[in-house]
């Protein structure tokens, strides 16, 4: 079985790349053909995830996500991580590197 890291960073999934890393690379979207509902979660998860930063002044060590927005990554990030699973199949094991917020 083939592992596969997730693991969010900033901006990637607006640049067309997958939160999903094989040999250390990131992959692409494109890679996985995967549906457009699993596209739209995983932007919407990677737009929260930006969110932790203000990009007016990234170093505004003050700066806090809402809680809205924190609980709404936390509830999302379970649910994709499995359907995301579910849609690459038993050839691949999902190691989770991304963790609540």
């Amino acid at each position: 079985m083939k592992q596969v890291v997730f693991q969010l960073d900033y901006g990637m999934v607006s640049h067309g790349l997958a939160p999903l890393y094989v040999d250390g690379t990131a992959t692409e979207l494109s890679f996985w053909g995967f549906s457009t509902d699993i596209v739209r979660r995983l932007t919407r998860l990677n737009e929260l995830y930006d969110r932790q930063v203000n990009w007016d002044n990234p170093s505004d060590t003050t700066w806090r996500i809402s809680e809205r927005d924190r609980n709404e990554f936390n509830a999302l990030l379970p649910f994709v991580v499995s359907e995301l699973q579910v849609e690459i199949g038993h050839r691949w094991q999902i190691v989770v590197e991304t963790r609540a917020i």
